[in-house]
C-alpha cells in the first residue's frame, strides 16, 4: 500500500499517514485475525499523543496541532467502530473514504498555512523582546551615560542569536556618539556579559543617531579555522583574515594604504601575519617581499614547500632579505621601481583612465614588502621604508611592518600616518595601544582576552574606530596547500620593474638568501637550479659598496672640471665660481681661459660605499639623559616633556608618552618615584646614588677599574645574584651601559668569585647563591665606602637595613 505523508512541506513526520493505513489494514483484516476494537483505539491514540508532542516541541501553531490531533482521533474513532461492527459494508467504507478526504483537505490546509503562521509568531515573540531591549536601553542609557531622553527605534538580532544591534536617537543638544567612547565596557559590565563578549558604540545613518553592537554569545575565545579557499582574490580589493564578534569578516586592505600590525609575545602576531600573507598569495597581481633580519622566519614557511620539500612549484614568496644590506638592497630597487613606474606606465595609466594609478594585472603585479620586527632594523632602512611608504601609494608599492609594541621606536610617525589599516593584538596593558589608535586610549582587554583575538580598525574604509575581532587559525598543514594551490598563478616582476638599476642584481637574490637560510639542507632542483644560474654569488654589502652614489654626492666624479683660480685672484670671494661662469660662456671652440695650473688633487675613487645615515636623537634616551643630568632634583613629567620640546622640538612625544617613560622607569628600578609634593617627581637612582656629598670619588678599601663606579658594581651584584642570570648583554641592557663596560664589570665581578669566567656568548656561571646575595652585598658596600644612604638611594632598602645593624 502507498505511504502518504500529509504534512511533508512542513517537514513534519509520516505518522498521519502510517495512521491511516494502520486504520484501513486494521479494518481489512478485522475478519481473519478477529481483532476487538480496542486495538485500534489503544494504537491510534498513543500514535496521536506522540505526534502531538512533536508539534509541541517543534512550536507548529496552535490551529496546526488542533488540525492534525483531530485527524489522528477521527482515524481512531472510525477504526475501533470499524473492528467492533466487522465486516463492513460499503455503507462504513464509504464513511471511512469520507472522513480520509475531510482530513486529507484539513490537513494540506493547515501545512500551506504553518509557515505563514510560525514566522508570524516568530516574529510577533521577536518584537515583544525587541520592544523590551529597546525599553532597557533607553533606561540604561540614562542610568550608566547620564544621557537622557534617549529614544529606541529598532533592533537587529544576528543570526545564532550571537547578539543584537541596537539602533537609538540620541537626545537634542549636541549629543554624539564621540561622547560616548569609552563607555562600552560600562555598558558590557551592567548587562554582565563575560570576558569575550562586549558592546560596541558606532555613529548611525546621522550624527544624532547611534548603533549599539551587543554581543551575547563568545565567539572570540574559541579558535576559528582558516577556511580551506584558496580561490584568486585581487590586490584592489579589500581581503578578510578573521571575524568580528558580530560575524561579520574583518576586512584588511593593502593596494592603496600601508599597514601595521603590532602584538606582544604570545599574542598571535605571528598567525595573523601568516594570513595575511596566505590572501596575498591568492592574489595574482601581488608581488610579496619580505623583510625580517632576525632569520627570515616571517617568510620561511612560504619558500619551504618550494626550496626543500618540492610541494610548490614556485614560491609563494618572492624576495626575501635576511639581512640588513638585502634589506636596504631590496628597498632602493623599490624606490628604483617607484620612479620608472610613474614614467614608464603613463601612457597605459591615460589608456585605462585610472587617475595617475598603476591599473594591476598578472602581468604588472603590485608589491608588498612586509616587515617583521621594525624596532632591529637600523636607522637608514627605516628611513627607506618611509620613503617607500610616501611615494609608493600611486605605483602599487605598499608595505606592512609588524613589531611587539606600538611605540615610536618601533613605528616611525611617517609608518603611523601612512598606514590606514592597523591591527593591534591582545595585550596584557591596554596602554601599549594608545599609540596606535590616538584618541581610544580606552580599550577594555577583556574584549580580547585571547591569543589571536585583536582590535583592527581603518581610518579610511572602517571600521573607523578600535572593533574587537579574532584571526583565523591557520596552521602549516594548510601552509602548505595554500603554496601548492597558489604557486602556479604567482606573477613575476613586470619588465620594466625588473630593469632598474638595480634590478641588475634581483636574479641572484635566491643564490644570497637560500644558503645561508637553508644551511647543510638539500635544497630541490627548482631551487638549486636558481642558485646555480645565478652567476657569480656577490653578496648584498659589496654589491651596495659597489653601485654608483648619487649624484652630487661624495666620491662622484665632476661633469666638468673645476675651473682653477688665477695667482692674484685667490682672495677674491667667489673668484672660483666667476671663472667657472666665464669659461661656460665661451664657445666650446675658443677653448678654456689659460690659467695656471691647479695643484692636482689626490684620485677620487669612481665608486663609494653607500652612505649609512647618522642615527638621529632617540627621544626616550634624550629624555633618560635629562633625567639622569637633573641629579636628586629630578623631573615631573610636564617639565621634562617641556624641556625635551624646547630640545627636539616637533620631534618630541606626547605628554602621556613622557609620563609612560617616567613609570615604566620607576617600575624597571632605574628611577625613584617621589610622591610627597604637590606634583609628583622621578629622580634617577643612579644619579642619586653618585652623589658627591655622600659617595668617595675615589673608593678606600677596593681599586676599580678604570670607567666603573661602586654603585655601577652594586647595582650589576644586585641584578646578577638576584636573577641568576650571568649575561653580559643583559647587563648591557639593564644598567644602560656600552658592551666594553658592561665586559670590563663583568671581568671585575669574577675577579670578586662572583661570577665565572667567560665562555664565549655562554652566560657566566654564578658563584654565589641568592641566600648569600645580603652578605655579599653588604661586604662590596663597606670595601667600597658606601653608607646606608648610599645604599638606600640605589633601591637596596633591606641591605642598608642590614647594613645599620651591624
Amino acid at each position: 500500500m502507498r505511504h502518504w505523508d500529509w504534512s511533508l512541506p512542513s517537514g513534519h513526520t509520516t505518522f498521519l499517514g502510517y495512521a491511516s493505513e494502520t486504520a484501513a489494514s486494521m479494518v481489512m483484516l478485522a475478519p481473519i485475525t478477529g481483532l476487538p476494537w480496542q486495538a485500534a483505539a489503544i494504537t491510534l491514540t498513543g500514535a496521536a499523543a506522540a505526534g502531538a508532542v512533536h508539534d509541541l516541541r517543534e512550536g507548529t501553531t496552535t490551529g496546526t496541532l488542533t488540525t492534525r490531533a483531530l485527524s489522528w482521533l477521527t482515524a481512531a474513532s472510525w477504526a475501533s467502530w470499524a473492528l467492533a461492527t466487522a465486516p463492513l459494508t460499503s455503507t462504513g467504507w464509504a464513511t471511512g473514504l469520507g472522513l480520509a478526504a475531510v482530513g486529507i483537505a484539513a490537513n494540506a490546509s493547515a501545512t500551506r498555512s504553518e509557515s505563514t503562521r510560525s514566522e508570524r509568531k516568530r516574529l510577533l515573540k521577536l518584537r515583544r523582546e525587541s520592544v523590551g531591549i529597546l525599553r532597557d536601553w533607553e533606561d540604561r542609557m540614562k542610568r550608566v551615560a547620564r544621557v537622557e531622553n534617549c529614544v529606541g527605534k529598532d533592533v537587529q538580532h544576528w543570526p545564532g542569536k550571537v547578539g543584537y544591534t541596537v539602533e537609538i536617537d540620541l537626545p537634542s543638544g549636541g549629543t554624539t556618539a564621540d561622547d560616548l567612547n569609552g563607555y562600552g565596557p560600562k555598558f558590557a559590565a551592567d548587562l554582565r556579559l563575560a570576558d569575550g563578549c562586549g558592546v560596541e558604540i558606532f555613529p548611525g545613518a546621522n550624527r544624532g543617531t547611534i548603533l549599539i553592537e551587543v554581543t551575547l554569545k563568545d565567539v572570540i575565545s574559541e579558535d576559528i579555522p582558516y577556511p580551506e579557499d584558496f580561490s584568486e582574490l585581487t590586490l584592489t580589493e579589500r581581503f578578510p583574515f578573521g571575524l568580528h564578534r558580530n560575524g561579520q569578516e574583518a576586512m584588511g586592505s593593502l593596494c592603496n594604504d600601508c599597514g601595521i600590525l603590532i602584538g606582544e609575545t604570545d599574542a598571535g602576531k605571528t598567525n595573523t601575519l601568516r594570513v595575511v600573507t596566505g590572501q596575498l598569495a591568492r592574489m595574482p597581481d601581488a608581488l610579496i617581499w619580505a623583510i625580517d633580519i632576525t632569520g627570515g622566519g616571517v617568510a620561511l614557511p612560504w619558500i619551504t614547500p618550494w626550496a626543500t620539500e618540492g610541494l610548490a612549484s614556485a614560491p609563494v614568496v618572492d624576495w626575501i632579505a635576511h639581512t640588513e644590506d638585502e634589506a636596504r638592497l631590496m628597498l632602493k630597487m623599490a624606490g628604483e621601481i617607484i620612479a620608472a613606474r610613474k614614467a614608464g606606465y603613463q601612457q597605459l595609466m591615460r589608456e585605462k583612465k585610472t587617475d595617475n594609478k598603476l591599473p594591476l594585472s598578472h602581468e604588472i603585479p603590485g608589491i608588498v614588502i612586509i616587515t617583521d620586527e621594525t624596532a632591529s632594523l637600523p636607522f637608514d632602512v627605516k628611513e627607506m621604508l618611509d620613503k617607500v611608504a610616501e611615494e609608493g601609494r600611486a605605483m602599487r608599492v605598499r608595505n606592512l611592518v609588524c613589531g611587539l609594541r606600538a611605540t615610536q621606536d618601533v613605528v616611525t610617525a611617517t609608518m603611523k600616518i601612512q598606514a590606514k589599516w592597523r591591527v593591534g593584538m591582545t595585550v596584557s596593558d591596554a596602554e601599549e595601544l594608545a599609540y596606535l589608535f590616538p584618541g581610544y586610549i580606552k580599550i577594555d582587554p577583556k574584549d580580547a582576552p585571547v591569543a589571536g583575538a585583536g582590535w583592527t580598525m581603518h581610518t579610511r574604509l572602517g571600521p573607523k574606530k578600535p572593533t574587537a575581532m579574532k584571526v583565523w587559525r591557520l596552521v602549516d598543514e594548510l601552509t602548505d596547500k595554500i603554496c601548492a594551490a597558489t604557486a602556479a598563478r604567482r606573477p613575476k616582476l613586470d619588465q620594466l620593474s625588473a630593469s632598474v638599476e638595480s634590478g641588475a642584481h634581483y636574479p641572484q637574490r635566491w643564490a644570497r638568501t637560500l644558503p645561508d637560510l637553508y644551511k647543510g639542507q638539500q635544497l630541490t632542483e627548482s631551487a638549486q637550479h636558481a642558485i646555480d644560474n645565478a652567476g657569480e654569488i656577490i653578496d648584498a654589502s659589496t654589491l651596495l659598496a659597489s653601485a654608483p652614489a648619487p649624484a652630487g654626492s661624495a666620491g662622484t666624479t665632476p661633469a666638468a672640471p673645476a675651473a682653477s683660480v688665477p695667482q692674484g685672484f685667490e682672495g677674491f670671494g667667489g673668484a672660483a665660481e666667476l671663472f667657472a661662469a666665464v669659461n661656460a660662456s665661451l664657445d666650446p671652440t675658443a677653448g678654456l681661459i689659460a690659467v695656471p695650473a691647479a695643484p692636482v688633487p689626490a684620485a677620487v675613487p669612481q665608486t663609494a660605499p653607500l652612505p649609512r645615515p647618522a642615527r638621529p636623537v632617540d627621544p626616550r634616551e634624550k629624555g633618560w639623559e635629562l633625567l639622569a643630568a637633573a641629579g636628586e632634583t629630578g623631573y615631573t613629567p610636564k617639565a621634562l616633556h617641556d624641556m625635551l620640546k624646547q630640545l627636539l622640538g616637533d620631534a618630541t612625544p606626547a605628554p602621556r608618552t613622557v609620563g609612560g617613560w617616567l613609570s615604566k622607569w620607576a617600575e624597571e628600578g632605574k628611577a625613584i618615584k617621589d610622591d610627597s609634593g604637590q606634583y609628583t617627581r622621578y629622580i634617577a637612582r643612579e644619579a642619586a646614588a653618585q652623589q658627591p656629598s655622600t659617595t668617595p670619588a675615589e673608593p678606600a678599601g677596593t681599586a676599580l677599574p678604570e670607567g666603573l663606579d661602586g654603585a655601577l658594581v652594586l647595582q650589576a651584584v644586585d641584578l646578577i645574584v638576584s636573577t641568576q642570570f650571568g649575561s653580559t648583554s643583559m647587563l648591557q641592557r639593564k644598567l644602560r651601559i656600552g658592551f666594553a663596560l658592561a665586559e670590563t664589570l663583568m671581568d671585575f665581578l669574577h675577579h670578586r668569585n662572583i661570577v665565572g669566567p667567560s665562555d664565549g656568548s655562554t652566560a657566566r656561571e654564578i658563584r654565589v647563591s641568592t641566600d648569600d646575595l645580603e652578605v655579599v652585598r653588604m661586604t662590596l658596600a663597606d670595601e667600597l665606602g658606601f653608607t646606608a644612604r648610599d645604599l638606600a638611594a640605589m633601591g637596596l632598602a633591606v641591605a642598608a637595613a642590614s647594613h645599620t645593624k651591624e
